[in-house]
Order: structure tokens, then C-alpha cells, then sequence
């Protein structure tokens, strides 16, 4: 066996930095490479958007289904009158000379529907405009219709059925009462407001307000808050949620933290509404459902303005047509009377992209005096209205004859469309009744209709249940990839599905295939959310952090408020648990509650639902377990539970299964029955046996708490998940890990450099020191300090000084800075002291300083939640010590009361702040727990993959933020944007950080805690001062001369291997937009030949390439070329056949071609005359590569790189942003900074392919000089561009050079290049191929 080594992982979204060392801590060498390296790769997506397509498929397969069965239905009938009418409906898609009649012929007259000698296609729009005018005639006509004209009907009801979101009939659809009741309940129940009741005439002008489209969205807001006498904050918005005004959550739901989620606000009336639902559901979780009841409200509204006083579609839109017919009538003749011709033809013909007319706006113009589309998009109602206000309103001076279309463009009610997005809103039983009506009116004339009528009505209403599924699988890898449980085989249809599928088999299927695993237990099933177990741990979770004037209660408190007052209301707020303390003498009106952060989020929701709803039943906490699984499993089909509850407990009565039915349980928990109820430890001081729930009832012990070394229950979850067999790296020990498909690569990726550096090293290393970045998450814009202040002194009365003026005269950069910003944060005063700070004193060290409140020996927490100003005297005085002193504490109470009542500090500052009790053993324990337990769910899982494939190894987390401090303290600095390397490093100081913990705590932070009782330990100082060893092993030795020299050796080294994964690109095979006629690449996918004319139909652009191929053919004089060409993802399959490749080649083109070369994958390296880049694409006949040389600065110019990156970042959030002194960017550190640049260019190997941009960046010196240092930064932090090894350009146009410089492309022609070869490298590189492309 050879020597112990370790080796630190620093984990990305789309990067691994890995290094191995011995325990010397220097990087250790093999095959003649430094064995520390980079290993990039894309950052794997999800599957929403192919999940998108593919459901959009679906949908679009089912309701062709549909049309058929409609289709065979009337087909006899309908042959009887006309045996060409399907073919020329059919056949509508085509262009007139390509119709093809049964004879194959085109026919004389290009109709799409009637060639009757009497009556043609335009007899039939003539009589029926719209569709909605046919389907009006046939609910109200007395005459026997011809069966085409039905059909076509029917047609149209099956096609564009509406949502099936809402239950019931019409008249509970259209009653104002059903949706507004349900709103109300949710907000009651949430306890956000109108605890108030409302009689029925107030019901009544709220509908007539929403109802009223001539009140603006912003009117209506007005007229209801004051219908419904709103109060509160988030009343309101509420109401202006309903109406359609934009919205802020965080006034909602009445949390401030959500202003800073990546969508604070929203509006029901928004265009893309819809395309950000998910987004807040997210971020809502179950509070979604409020959001989901105003919308309903909303909808309701809209389809009241869709329907107005009608009772069917039809029926409104035929008069919205005809209102459209008048309002253009109008518009017409207004313009013609006031204004030139030229504006008219602006206005009603001019077919231009640039414009938002009328003619774009209907999507039609005239060319020689017909009717033509206009190829392209067409525009809004809200542009047209605005190019209406500005072309006509603004440039007629007669305000009496403009005053119509001003009144009806504020109302949007001026020129209606038929088709629009309101048209979503409206629910099936709407078209129903239609459906019905023409069935009942026309049932007694065609006979066809009284015997198929219930066939249609079930062709109309079918739906497959989501639960069910595709019912065609596919198997792959040996198993069918569907869940459906059929019955019996045959054909199915609407009318006998419940013949052919057993529904609940199949919905149990899906739910558990969709169903999570426990967070601790890998191979359980979560629990409901709404489950009652799970209920009670949430409860007490929150609960056990309870502290009265900041002192914990005792367990037969929190058992009795658990009691009192959880099982009583359904939401606690702080109020109510006060009121309760009082009551019981507990508890006086001045005793703070601290521990939670305002009103408890948990409640025992399911608990109230089952007290109040089943009363009248005797149920067993199983019983009621399993009932709350139903309704999460099928809560969605209220017939499906409701059958099931019959099967299940017979005796509950058809109202009580209603009332269940009608509970609405959704989502699933994060453990399992399993962990909570099942894993076992004894108790510390009695040894009875405990399970975790049991725990955190008879203690106050969170589930961190109850988890940590104090308990043997994190032995127990290892004990459960051992299965004592060591297992070697493959993908399957990753592909059912519940993790994201980002981190499943992340994972994989370093599984497979592990496995080569075992392979070099001979065996497994000693430890691994891991360490995993967070998923990259939207988390908005930053808000600014400045406003945010400002903000808050607003709502404050500050006589003595003018503290708004004061905040406005100062620079936002100047708060960037946390002395400054506490100071303003603190009302200008000391923490500790009350006593005012002297704003020039401030960065006088000698008298103010910042303090730590949690002291930093203890936890390194730098967050300003920990941090306060203060006079420097109390900072030397209160050392290390906490709680803070009592005289301070009593003092200074009120004062920071008010800072938090008035939002300026956070309730856990505060907490922190007002403690009376020092740090507890599983405190201390917890805070060096901190530096060494991983509690995210992607590095956790890591870890269990690793401890798989190696059992006996020391599996080490690093966290982030202790490496990011050491780096700090140790003045190592990284640029990310500057090169890859920095990964590497990063996980070399994983070693150095992490063994250095390791040793010193071992894993176990409570061990440390117990056998040092009393001694003193120093986190801040732990590489400043002394030794760190343990049973004679040595992991840091401070001081020059100890291991910082050793770290600082390497830490100067570049001598990094940086690999990429190539891949193959799956997915979409070209951009899914269709081109209009004329334009595309690829014709439209069908195996019709007349649909293959680009020319006539358009075709798909951007085709996509699966992968390249070495191809080499016969050129020009006798001569063959080699050229690299694609193979589209579209054809992949296909061309993996040599002979069917070549022929393909050969229709691109290329003449007797020759594979040499089968397979090039995206990002694979190549050096082409010494430069070495990555593949990545292709445009028109040239290959784009990104650059893979990495870029290496000095440490002088890394640090003004480091500052121009920091000053480029705040500028993404504030365009207008200076540099100032602070910044520290002098204008000789810019440009010596872009002279580097410049050398780099000429005299290294970025000039064999940069030529251009080196005499760029030369000849425009001068124009640099010249630029603002704000400008300098910009231009620096382009040029970087040009060295970064990733796809892009820079753009120099500030200083007169081009806007896309850099892009380093390849003809893919490469005969006449003098050397081009590809290197194949391992994942971690150490072993590699070169392939000479010339020499093939």
C-alpha cells in the first residue's frame, strides 16, 4: 500500500475542484502532472420544459382523439349529404393548388367546407361571421339544419371545451356567492382579515363593482375597500388582488421577508400571469391557496365581463362582434373626417412589425382589395390603445369628437376581440349548457342526435385523469414507462373507461411513483403534509424555541399551551398565546415572547378538520392517518375519494364523506412515519426508550437538538441506513437519488474523478474533505440600504433631527459600509451606551468599534444580525463574555425595543441582544457543529454515495464561509471571472480548513464540548495562534514558519489540469417557432410532400446538432478536403448506420464522402496551431469554440481585477453608480491593468487566434485613457471577455473598437490547417489522447 493521502472536492453547479495531497499538505505529483485539478461541465437542467412539450403533446393528441370519436359519430350521415366534406376539411390546410379531391385531383372551386352548388363557403360566413353566430343560430332555430352546419358546431364545443378547474353545475359556475365565500374562508381561516360578516346586500355591490367594466382596475380597489370597510394593510391588497391591480405578497401575507423573493409582486390581469403561477406557488408553498381563491374571485369577474348579462358564450360574443363592428366603424370614420389619408392607410393597411395598427392588431391587412394574413405576431390591445392615444387621439383637437374612444380605451372595452386571453377563464359547463342546448333544441328533427346524444356528452366531458396517465407505455431500460392498471384490453372510449381502467390502482401507482423520500431515511415514503403526526412535529419543532423574556419554558408549558391553545384555535398568533399566559398567571402584558419569528407558521390544521367535520365517528389516529393520505392521494376527484371512503369505512355517513371529500390536502412532508415514530434511543437520564417525536414532547429540544450528540438517535438513522456493503462506482448508485438532476451530475462527475485518482494513487484516500456550492436561485433584485432607511425613518417622528434629508444627501456607496450603516441603523446612538455617536468620529477607532453579540471565540457569525456599534470602551470590557451584563441589558431595554418595533433590527438581533441566560452544552456544541455537520440535502447526499464506495473513509464537510475567512485572513485572493483555477484551490484549502476541524473536534463537536468542560476554545483564533494535533497527529501549526508556508507554496502554483465533459446534445430538434413562408431550414415534420415546400409553408429554424463527425470528400481539382459536420439530433438515431450517414452527407453536398472520424462530441478539446479551445457549436459553415487557456495574472493586477469585478456587480443592480475613493481603482491601476491585457495579446498564446483584437485594443489606447474610470471598468471587464474560457464577445465600441470581438470560430473546412488535433482527456485529465486530425 502506498502512503495516505487526502483529497478536497469544492462542488459546483457546473464545476468540481479537486486535489490531492499528503498529510503534509503538499499537492502530490503522478504521470508527470500536479494532481490538482478542474473538471467543468453544463450544469444539468430539469425536465419542465421537455415535461412541457410532452404534456402539450399529449393534450393535443387527446383532443384529436376526441375530434375522431365526434367525427365517426356524424361521418354517415353526413356521407349521405356530402362524401367530400372530411377530405376538405382535411385538406383546409393547404394552399389552393395543392387541395387534393378523392380523385387526387385539385378541385375546381378551393373551398374548405361547402362546394354545393347553392351554397359555398362564403354563403356560409356570410350567414355565420363567427362560429359563435352558428352556434347561436342552432340553440335558438326552428329549422332542421343542415348536419354539416351541427357538426361543425360540435366540432368547435369539443375543440375549445374551456377549463375544468371548478366543480358543479352552470348555476353554482356563474353564483358570485360560491367563489367569494371560498376566498373569505381561506383569508379568515389564515387569519389575514374580514373576520367581519357581510349581509347580503353588501355581497351584492361587491358583484356589481367587480361586474362593472366601466371602473377602472384601480376604481374598483377604491369602491371595495370601502364597500367592505378595509382596514388592514393586507385587506386591501387583497381587494386589489381581485380587482386586477399589481400586488406585493409581502402585504398580503404580511411578511416583509418576501419582498426579497424572486417575485415580490404580482397581478391576476398581468398577460403572463400564467407563465409565473409556478413561480409563486413555489415560493408560497400552501399559502398558494390564498392566492389561488382571489384569482378565482378574479376569474369570476372576467367571465361575468366575457358573459355580461348573457347566459351563454355565444350569445356575449356575437354582440362583442358586433360591438367590434361598430367601434371600427367609428374609428374609420373619424379618422377619415380629421385626419390625412396617409394616416389611414397607417393606421388600417400598413403591415409593418414596427407598428401597432389596427391591421397588425388583427393579425389582417388588403392587398389588392383582399383579405390577406400578415405574417409575423400580432400586437396587444394595450399597444394598439396607445398607438390609438398618440396617432389619433393626441393629433385630433376636436376632444368632443375623440371623447368615445378616450371613454372606451380607458374602460378597455374599444375594438373587443372574440379570441383573447380572457377566453381562458371560462370553465367547460359554460360551453356545456351550449352543448345541451343545441342537443335539446335539435333532437326531435335529427334523429342522430337523440340516439348519440349521451355519446357526445361524454366525448365532451372526458378527461383522463392526470393520475392515470399516458394510457401506451413504452419500456425502457425493462420497465413500461406508464403506471395505468387496466381491467381488461380492448379499445378504450369515454363511455367505457370505467369498464377498462381501474382508476384507483392506477392513482395510487402515480402518487407513490411521484411520493418523496424521508430526508434521513432514503427508503421511506414521506408523510403528508396535512398528516397528523407530521402536524405535531412541526408544532413542536416551532414551539420548543419558545422563550419568555428570554428565558425557555419548561416542558409541562409547551405541553399545556401544545393543549390549550394549538388544539384550540387553528391559527396561534402571538396575540393568543399572550392572552393564554395571562389567563393562566404565567405570564404578565409586558413579558416578551421571543423564539419565533412573529406569528407561528405551524398549526394542527388537520386536527381542526377532523373535530369539526366527523364528529359524529369513532376514528383511531390510523384511521384518521389514512384518511388524510386519501384525500392528498385523491383529493383532486371528489367522486374517486368519496368511493373510496365508502370502501374503507362504511359506516361514515354520505354527508361526512362529503364533508371530507371537500378537505383539500395538498403536498407532502420532508420525513417519514418511519423517522419519527420508529427510530429509537434511549433517554439520557432514565434510559427509557424514546422514539423522536416522543423527545420533542417531553423536552424542548428542537430536531437539530434532538439529533445532535446529546441523543443517540443520529447513531439509530445510521444504524437504519448501513448496509454493511461496499459498492462499486457505476451510475446506478446515483439514478434514483431524490435529488435535483443539477446536483445528480455534480455527484457523478466527482464519482468519476474519485475513481481515477484511486486508480493512480493505488488506493482509497484517508479522508475527503467535501464541499458542495448551493443551487443558483433567482433571488431578485438587492434593495438598496440607502432606500430601505429611508423607508423606515419615514414612517418614524424624529424631531431632533432630520434624519430623511441626512440619508438622501448621502451616497449609497458610502452605506456600503456596515459602520455606517449600523450607525443609522441605531438612531445614531451606541448599542450599549444610549449615548449619541459623533457622525466625524465614527471611523475613529480609538472611540467606537464594532461588537460581536454572540462573541466570535464561540461562532463565526459576521452577519449584521450578530454585529452592533458601540463605544470602544464596552467592546474591551465585554471580551468574550455573554450574556450581555445585566445593567446594560436592564438600560438599554427600551431602546432597542423600539428599534425593533420600528423594523430597524431583526427579532433575532433582538433576541441575541436581551438573553439573560448564558450558552447552553448543546449550544456551544451546535456552534462548532456549524463548521463541520452539513445539513444541505445535495452534499448529504455525496456523502452517503461516498460512504458506499468507501466504507472505512473519513467522509469530511468543509462549509464555505470558514474557507472564504481563512482566504480572508490569509490574504488569498480569488477572482472568480478571471479564470477556472480558483475551483482547485478552493478544494485544496478544503484539506487545509477541514483536517484542521477535523482534528481538533473530530466529528463530534458535543465529544469536544463534554471532555474539555470549562476550557475555553477560540474559533476566530484557531490559525492565528498555536498548535492543532490529537493523539499525535498535527494538522496546523501557526505562525510564518508552519504550515501557512507550505500553503502559501502551493497556493502560488498554476500548474492545474482543467478538463471538460464532453457531451452529446439531446432535446429540441430546432426552434420551435414555425417560420412563415419562405424562411426556416427544416420543413414542417409530416410525411406529406406538399408540406415539405419551404416556400409555401415555412419551415423550423436553428436546427439543433446532436454531435460533429470528421467527414473527408472529393474537392475541387482532384483534391480531397476534410471538413467537421454536424449531425442534427433530429436524425441521430438514424445516422449511427455508416452507410445512411454518408448519404445523408452526400444530399448536404459533400461528394464521395468518408467517414474518419464517427463521433465528435460538444466540448471537446482541440488545439489548433498551438491554441487550445473548446467546441461548442456551430454557425452557418464555421465551428464556434470557447477558449480553454486559462488566464494568469499577477497578484497586483488579480486585485484590481478583483475590485473592477466588485464595482461591475453593483452596477448590474444601479446603471448610474460611480467609483469612488473608497473603491480604491486609481486611474494608473486601470490602465496598467489594460496594458496587461494588451501584453497578453501580443506576446503569449492568446495572439495565435486574437490578432485582430490585440491591434484593436493597441490602436485604441489612447481612446481609454481618455474614458471616465466608470467607463475603464466596463471596458476591463469586456476585454476579460476575451480570455475567459467560455462562449461570448467582448464589446469595445466605447472605445471605437467592434461590438463582438473575440469570437474564436473555425471553417469547417480544416484542410489547410497546418496543425489541428483533438485531445481526449479522463475526467480528471491525468491521462490523455491526442488525435491528429491531419493524420487520420
Amino acid at each position: 500500500m502506498g502512503e495516505n493521502y487526502y483529497v478536497g472536492l469544492d462542488g459546483g453547479s457546473g464545476s468540481l475542484g479537486w486535489a490531492v495531497t499528503n498529510e503534509k499538505y503538499e499537492i502530490q505529483r503522478s504521470h508527470g502532472k500536479a494532481l490538482w485539478g478542474v473538471r467543468l461541465f453544463d450544469a444539468a437542467e430539469t425536465a419542465d420544459e421537455r415535461r412541457g412539450f410532452r404534456t402539450n403533446r399529449r393534450r393535443l393528441d387527446r383532443r384529436n382523439w376526441r375530434l375522431e370519436l365526434l367525427q365517426e359519430i356524424f361521418a354517415e350521415e353526413i356521407n349521405q349529404v356530402d362524401d367530400g366534406f372530411f377530405l376538405r376539411m382535411k385538406e383546409s390546410r393547404y394552399l389552393p393548388e395543392d387541395k387534393r379531391d378523392k380523385a387526387g385531383n385539385c378541385p375546381e372551386l378551393p373551398y374548405a367546407l361547402f362546394v354545393d352548388r347553392d351554397y359555398t363557403d362564403k354563403n356560409y360566413h356570410k350567414q355565420f361571421p363567427t362560429i359563435y353566430h352558428l352556434r347561436k343560430w342552432l340553440m335558438e332555430t326552428s329549422e332542421t339544419p343542415d348536419i354539416r352546419l351541427v357538426y361543425l358546431a360540435m366540432h368547435h364545443l369539443v375543440k375549445h371545451r374551456g377549463h375544468f378547474l371548478f366543480s358543479g353545475n352552470i348555476d353554482e359556475i356563474r353564483e358570485f356567492h360560491t367563489a367569494f365565500d371560498a376566498f373569505l374562508n381561506l383569508v379568515r381561516g389564515e387569519e389575514l382579515g374580514f373576520e367581519r360578516t357581510f349581509d347580503e346586500a353588501c355581497y351584492q355591490e361587491v358583484e356589481r363593482i367587480l361586474k362593472d367594466e366601466h371602473l377602472t382596475r384601480s376604481m374598483k380597489k377604491s369602491h371595495l375597500v370601502k364597500c367592505l370597510d378595509a382596514r388592514t394593510a393586507a385587506e386591501k391588497e387583497l381587494i386589489g388582488a381581485i380587482s386586477g391591480c399589481t400586488v406585493k405578497l409581502s402585504s398580503i401575507l404580511e411578511d416583509g421577508e418576501l419582498d426579497t423573493c424572486a417575485r415580490p409582486k404580482f397581478s391576476f390581469s398581468d398577460i403572463s400571469y400564467d407563465e409565473y403561477a409556478g413561480e409563486l406557488q413555489d415560493i408560497l408553498g400552501e399559502q398558494y391557496a390564498i392566492i389561488e381563491s382571489a384569482k378565482a374571485v378574479y376569474d369570476w369577474a372576467v367571465l361575468a365581463d366575457v358573459l355580461g348579462s348573457y347566459r351563454s358564450v355565444s350569445e356575449a360574443k356575437t354582440v362583442l362582434y358586433e360591438k367590434h363592428k361598430t367601434d371600427l366603424q367609428y374609428l374609420k370614420k373619424l379618422v377619415k373626417q380629421h385626419l390625412p389619408a396617409e394616416t389611414y392607410k397607417e393606421i388600417f393597411v400598413l403591415s409593418s412589425e414596427k407598428v401597432s395598427n389596427y391591421a397588425v392588431y388583427i393579425g389582417m391587412t388588403k392587398k389588392n382589395g383582399k383579405k390577406v394574413p400578415i405574417q409575423g405576431k400580432q400586437c396587444s390591445q394595450g399597444d394598439l390603445y396607445a398607438y390609438l392615444k398618440k396617432n389619433v387621439i393626441d393629433r385630433i383637437e376636436d376632444k368632443n369628437a375623440t371623447k368615445y374612444l378616450q371613454d372606451e380605451i380607458e374602460h378597455g372595452t374599444f375594438l373587443p376581440k372574440l379570441v383573447s386571453k380572457e377566453n381562458s377563464v371560462i370553465p367547460y359547463q359554460i360551453h356545456l349548457y351550449e352543448l345541451n342546448r343545441i342537443l335539446e333544441n335539435l333532437q326531435d328533427r335529427i334523429p342522430l342526435l337523440k340516439r348519440e346524444g349521451d355519446r357526445i356528452r361524454q366525448i365532451f366531458t372526458f378527461r383522463i385523469p392526470y393520475y392515470v396517465g399516458p394510457l401506451n407505455g413504452v419500456y425502457r431500460d425493462g420497465k413500461e414507462t406508464n403506471w395505468v392498471c387496466r381491467k381488461q384490453e380492448g379499445k378504450i372510449y369515454p363511455w367505457n373507461f370505467s369498464e377498462m381502467i381501474d382508476t384507483e390502482v392506477s392513482a395510487e401507482r402515480f402518487i407513490r411513483r411521484m411520493t418523496n423520500k424521508c430526508t434521513y431515511l432514503p427508503a421511506e415514503d414521506v408523510l403528508p403534509k396535512n398528516s397528523l403526526l407530521y402536524g405535531k412535529f412541526m408544532v413542536l419543532d416551532e414551539l420548543n424555541n419558545l422563550r419568555l423574556n428570554g428565558e425557555p419554558i419548561s416542558a409541562a408549558l409547551k405541553q399545556a399551551i401544545y393543549q390549550d391553545v394549538f388544539k384550540r384555535y387553528r391559527k396561534v398568533t402571538q396575540k393568543k398565546l399572550l392572552t393564554y399566559l395571562i389567563r393562566e398567571g404565567i405570564a404578565g402584558k409586558e413579558t416578551e415572547i421571543t423564539g419565533v419569528d412573529g406569528d407561528f407558521k405551524s398549526s394542527l390544521t388537520a386536527y381542526h378538520d377532523f373535530k369539526e367535520k366527523l364528529s359524529g365517528i369513532e376514528l383511531s389516529q390510523s384511521e384518521k392517518e389514512t384518511i388524510i393520505l386519501n384525500i392528498t392521494l385523491f383529493g383532486e376527484d371528489k367522486k374517486l375519494l368519496q368511493k373510496r371512503l365508502e370502501k374503507l369505512f362504511p359506516n361514515m355517513t354520505e354527508k361526512q364523506r362529503i364533508a371530507v371529500s371537500n378537505l383539500s390536502y395538498k403536498g407532502w412532508g420532508r420525513l417519514s412515519g418511519r423517522f419519527l415514530e420508529g427510530i429509537t434511543a434511549p433517554d439520557p437520564e432514565t434510559g427509557e426508550v424514546w422514539t423522536i417525536i416522543r423527545a420533542m414532547w417531553e423536552t424542548n429540544d428542537n430536531l437539530m437538538q434532538v439529533l445532535s450528540s446529546k441523543y443517540q438517535f443520529a447513531e439509530a438513522i445510521e444504524r437504519e441506513n448501513d448496509t454493511d456493503e461496499k459498492k462499486e462506482i457505476s451510475y446506478q448508485l446515483i439514478e434514483n437519488l431524490m435529488v435535483s438532476p443539477a446536483v445528480r451530475r455534480q455527484i457523478w462527475q466527482m464519482l468519476l474523478v474519485l475513481k481515477e485518482l484511486c486508480k493512480v494513487q493505488g488506493m482509497p484516500p484517508k479522508r475527503i474533505f467535501i464541499e458542495m456550492a448551493r443551487e443558483k436561485a433567482d433571488s431578485g433584485r438587492t434593495r438598496s440600504r440607502k432606500k430601505m432607511l429611508i423607508d423606515l425613518y419615514k414612517k418614524c417622528r424624529f424631531e431632533e433631527r432630520d434624519w430623511i434629508n441626512e440619508l438622501e444627501q448621502t451616497d449609497d456607496s458610502r452605506l456600503r459600509s456596515d459602520r455606517l450603516y449600523l450607525y443609522y441603523t441605531q438612531n445614531g446612538r451606541c448599542m450599549y451606551s444610549g449615548d449619541p455617536i459623533e457622525l466625524n468620529d465614527l471611523w475613529d477607532n480609538t472611540k467606537y468599534d464594532i461588537d460581536h453579540i454572540y462573541p466570535q471565540s464561540k461562532v463565526m457569525d459576521d452577519s449584521l444580525d450578530n454585529r452592533v456599534l458601540v463605544k470602544r470602551v464596552y467592546n474591551g470590557e465585554k471580551e468574550d463574555r455573554y450574556p450581555i451584563e445585566k445593567s446594560i441589558r436592564d438600560a438599554r431595554h427600551g431602546f432597542w425595543k423600539s428599534l425593533l418595533d420600528k423594523g430597524f433590527i431583526s427579532r433575532e438581533k433582538y433576541k441575541r441582544l436581551t438573553r439573560t441566560t448564558e450558552f447552553e452544552e448543546s449550544e456551544l456544541t451546535g456552534f462548532i457543529a456549524r463548521q463541520l455537520v452539513e445539513t444541505r440535502q445535495g452534499t448529504k447526499a455525496a456523502a452517503s454515495i461516498l460512504k458506499q464506495v468507501f466504507p472505512d473513509m473519513d467522509i469530511v464537510y468543509v462549509k464555505a464561509p470558514v474557507v472564504s475567512r481563512f482566504r480572508q485572513d490569509f490574504e488569498f485572493i480569488k477572482v472568480r471571472e478571471m479564470n477556472d483555477l480558483h475551483h482547485a484551490k478552493d478544494a485544496y484549502l478544503n484539506i487545509i480548513v477541514g483536517n484542521t476541524y477535523f482534528v481538533k473536534f473530530t466529528k463530534d463537536a458535543g465529544w469536544f464540548v463534554r471532555k474539555n468542560p470549562g476550557r475555553s476554545y477560540n474559533l476566530k483564533k484557531m490559525f492565528s495562534s498555536g498548535r492543532v494535533e490529537r493523539n499525535g497527529e498535527t494538522a496546523w501549526v501557526s505562525g510564518n514558519r508552519g504550515t501557512i508556508g507550505t500553503v502559501r507554496r502551493f497556493m502560488a502554483k498554476n500548474n492545474i489540469i482543467v478538463t471538460r465533459r464532453p457531451y452529446e446534445v439531446t432535446g429540441g430538434f430546432y426552434d420551435q417557432m414555425l417560420m412563415k413562408k419562405g424562411k426556416g431550414q427544416i420543413p414542417i415534420k409530416t410525411g406529406d410532400v406538399r408540406l415539405q415546400d419551404i416556400a409555401k409553408y415555412g419551415g423550423y429554424n436553428k436546427e439543433t446538432g446532436a454531435y460533429f463527425v470528421l467527414a473527408e470528400s472529393d474537392g475541387k481539382k482532384d483534391t480531397r478536403i476534410r471538413t467537421i459536420e454536424y449531425v442534427p439530433v433530429r436524425l441521430k438515431k438514424e445516422l449511427e448506420d455508416g452507410k445512411k450517414l454518408c448519404a445523408y452527407l452526400e444530399q448536404r453536398g459533400l461528394k464521395n464522402p468518408k467517414i474518419l472520424l464517427k463521433k465528435i462530441k460538444i466540448d471537446t478539446l482541440f488545439r489548433v496551431d498551438g491554441f487550445s479551445m473548446w467546441l461548442s457549436g456551430r454557425t452557418g459553415k464555421q465551428l464556434v469554440f470557447k477558449g480553454a487557456n486559462q488566464l494568469i495574472l499577477s497578484q497586483e493586477d488579480s486585485a484590481v481585477l478583483k475590485k473592477v469585478q466588485k464595482f461591475i456587480s453593483r452596477r448590474k443592480q444601479d446603471k448610474m453608480i460611480q467609483i469612488y475613493d473608497s473603491d480604491e481603482l486609481s486611474e494608473d491601476n486601470l490602465c496598467h491593468l489594460y496594458d496587461t491585457f494588451l501584453e497578453k495579446l501580443r506576446s503569449t498564446v492568446y495572439g495565435r487566434r486574437l490578432q485582430a483584437q490585440e491591434k484593436t485594443l493597441s490602436e485604441k489606447r489612447d481612446a481609454f485613457v481618455a474614458l471616465r474610470k466608470e467607463e475603464k471598468c466596463i471596458i476591463l471587464n469586456e476585454i476579460l471577455h476575451l480570455f475567459q474560457c467560455q462562449s461570448g464577445s467582448a464589446n469595445l465600441k466605447l472605445i471605437g473598437g467592434p461590438g463582438n470581438a473575440g469570437i474564436l470560430l473555425l471553417n469547417s473546412d480544416i484542410t489547410k490547417c497546418q496543425d489541428i488535433c483533438i485531445i481526449n482527456q479522463s475526467p480528471a485529465g491525468i491521462y490523455e489522447q491526442i488525435m491528429d486530425l491531419k493524420a487520420l
